[in-house]
């Protein structure tokens, strides 16, 4: 049993991670791609105390401080979270494995956009991937796909262009969008290639991923392609639906959240872009992480019958209830 699981694998995901297995809590993190919208950031230069500095790697970097700390990271896509009657704490469910823990932090922020197509449940993490700046080295040598649209797509083909044999980018029209000069770039590449007036109709494979059964747009001709490896780039949403019965959201299904970010269950905790402030910044994740940490460390204790970092903590307002 963990004492903290924390959904999601951006700056706030693991700066939250950092924070907590700092205090010696028992930590994972679960996160359906490393980097989250940070991926597509090449260069942030107001982060406090880094002149200039790419998305990826500043995740990457409070990734390496955290796992110093000895948390644990598994890659994977959260689809329930429950608390436990009687015993307390809650269930967390992942690709169809359910881990125990005593408190959850949510720091998913926006998660990538799903292909909505038969067989891609199936096979997430087992040949789909939502990110190819994580797995594109995991592809060395073989054939992968690219399902995605604009820059987004384009910067993941030319990636994998450097890893695999051959990379297939698919598109419903005759070329692909986006910016000029990363299009010339992907084209001029000899092991990808453009197939034109397609869409993926199923995904397909045994133990993983064998092939996609696509449809000919021109002459609805069906038609396999052999691969072993779908990249879906078709950018982020806020999906807190799997949440959605257990704490309170507002109107835009972002997570309502308190001071101390505390949801409205008590337990439970959320951070940086899924929650309902205002500003979306980096930087303002990093600390919303770093109080929810602290804050979920106190609940942990305090459950315990010890005293956590503040001293009033049974003090604090009593929590929230879902809809009031």
């Amino acid at each position: 049993m963990f004492d903290l699981i924390i959904v999601g694998g951006g700056v706030s995901a693991f700066t939250a991670s950092l924070y907590s297995a700092r205090r010696g809590l028992k930590v994972l993190v679960i996160a359906k791609d490393i980097g989250g919208q940070a991926n597509y950031t090449d260069i942030i230069e107001n982060y406090p105390g880094i002149h200039e500095i790419g998305g990826f790697e500043l995740v990457s970097s409070i990734r390496e401080q955290a796992e110093k700390w000895n948390i644990q990271v598994l890659e994977a896509e959260v689809s329930r979270v429950k608390s436990v009657e009687g015993n307390g704490g809650f269930v967390v469910t992942a690709y169809g494995k359910q881990y125990k823990c005593k408190a959850v932090i949510l720091a998913f922020g926006k998660t990538p956009r799903d292909l909505m197509v038969s067989g891609e449940q199936e096979f997430k993490g087992k040949g789909v991937s939502y990110c190819a700046t994580c797995d594109a080295p995991l592809f060395k040598n073989k054939v992968v796909t690219v399902a995605g649209y604009g820059d987004l797509g384009l910067d993941a083909a030319l990636l994998l262009s450097k890893y695999a044999k051959k990379v297939y980018t698919l598109s419903k029209t005759d070329k692909l969008i986006g910016h000029p000069g990363l299009l010339k770039a992907v084209m001029s590449k000899k092991n990808v290639e453009l197939v034109p007036f397609i869409q993926i109709n199923q995904i397909r494979g045994t133990t993983v991923l064998e092939e996609l059964e696509l449809t000919d747009l021109r002459s609805q001709n069906r038609k396999i392609l052999k691969t072993d490896g779908l990249f879906v780039e078709l950018g982020y949403v806020v999906n807190s639906g799997f949440v959605k019965d257990l704490v309170e959201v507002d109107e835009q299904d972002q997570i309502v959240v308190g001071p101390d970010q505390s949801t409205s269950v008590p337990g439970v905790f959320a951070s940086g872009d899924v929650t309902n402030r205002v500003y979306k910044q980096a930087v303002i994740s990093a600390g919303e992480a770093a109080t929810a940490a602290l804050a979920a460390y106190d609940w942990i204790v305090s459950q315990q019958g010890s005293r956590g970092l503040t001293s009033d903590w049974t003090q604090i307002k009593k929590p929230r209830i879902k809809g009031k």
